[in-house]
């Protein structure tokens, strides 16, 4: 068995690291697939990381995470609860009022409507020959999903847009962020609100309404239909977007790769998660020890910070043939890792595959 005292030390601040950071984690995963940082254990295998993301002797550490930064979690999230901030039966009762608007059928039935869309965006660029996919086209798509899926008024989505690009780098751990952070949220909360108010009047076919027929039946209460709107509003924009923009940039830069998909559409699915692979916008996952445990031969005591790698875990030669490699039609696959596992896997997950798959299909 290893300690964490046992483990390699990796400099994540070093100018090595920040100058390449994706030959930085190779190297030290090569050396031990585990490694000791300034803010815990840094898990740096596949297998590592998938060990932890299903141990139940873990919790999220975004709570944690943003204590150490000054944000109060439960001020940030309203009066209720949220998934992410919830553990065990109490996260799986609120994860069940909105799990059935997220399923592939559910997401499927906007799917025409999305590609619409995307055709709207992208034809400017088309008239123009050319321009900024990712400001012009890439972050207008998730903001009127998400607003048609729980809603909300369209003319509101490029304002959720913005409050959810400041709230989000709460993940950041950067307590100088703090005071944007929390003066977004206010107007994220505000916002809730004002939604909450105006489907109590009007109920809809839409997340909301669900969400308030379900604190009426005494499921969840209705602060908690307010914290958790305002988490659902908070993710739903961010990863989508820049994740669109990642598929353009490489099959841009690999020219092969794009000829493959134009010639057999089949491959879309493959392609999406080969981007997520290659370039995940969720670069690692905190996760914080609620008891002492072991992972694979790592003690690990309670209250330690630990965080599943995602770059690095992608990178892992013993999960992936050649890697680095940028391939669509890549034989050997195994799940990637931005959307977690376990309890908290990402909810939005077939949203996001969904919208990825029409816009790379426009």
């Amino acid at each position: 068995m290893t300690t964490i005292d046992e483990l390699p030390e990796l400099d994540l601040l070093s100018e090595e690291f920040l100058a390449d950071p994706l030959a930085a984690l190779g190297r030290a995963r090569e050396n031990s697939w585990a490694a000791r940082t300034h803010r815990g254990v840094e898990v740096l295998s596949y297998e590592g990381a998938t060990a932890v993301l299903r141990s139940t002797d873990f919790h999220t550490g975004i709570p944690k995470m943003m204590e150490a930064m000054g944000i109060d979690p439960k001020e940030m999230a309203g009066p209720g609860n949220t998934m992410t901030l919830s553990e065990d039966e109490q996260h799986s009762r609120l994860r069940g009022v909105v799990s059935a608007w997220f399923t592939p059928k559910r997401v499927g039935l906007m799917r025409d409507d999305v590609i619409d869309l995307v055709e709207g965006l992208v034809a400017p660029l088309t008239a123009n020959r050319g321009g900024d996919f990712t400001q012009e086209v890439a972050r207008g798509i998730p903001g009127p999903v998400f607003c048609w899926m729980i809603g909300a008024p369209v003319d509101r989505a490029e304002e959720l847009y913005a409050l959810s690009q400041v709230m989000l780098q709460a993940f950041e751990g950067n307590i100088d962020l703090a005071e944007a952070i929390r003066s977004s949220g206010e107007k994220m909360g505000e916002f809730v609100d004002e939604l909450m108010a105006m489907k109590r009047k009007t109920p809809g076919d839409d997340l909301m309404t669900i969400m308030l027929e379900a604190a009426d039946a005494g499921t969840v209460t209705h602060d908690d239909v307010h914290s958790m709107a305002y988490e659902l509003l908070t993710a739903s924009t961010d990863n989508t977007a820049t994740t669109a923009g990642l598929i353009v940039h490489l099959m841009s830069s690999h020219p092969d790769q794009w000829t493959a998909v134009r010639a057999a559409p089949d491959l879309i699915p493959a392609a999406i998660e080969e981007t997520l692979r290659v370039e995940p916008r969720v670069h690692e996952l905190s996760q914080f020890a609620i008891t002492d445990t072991t992972i694979l031969d790592l003690e690990i005591p309670a209250e330690t910070f630990v965080w599943a790698n995602i770059r690095a875990a992608h990178r892992d030669p013993d999960a992936f043939d050649d890697p680095d490699e940028f391939d669509v039609t890549r034989g050997r696959r195994r799940p990637q890792l931005n959307f977690g596992l376990g309890p908290h896997h990402c909810l939005g997950a077939n949203l996001a595959r969904m919208e990825l798959g029409a816009t790379l299909e426009v």
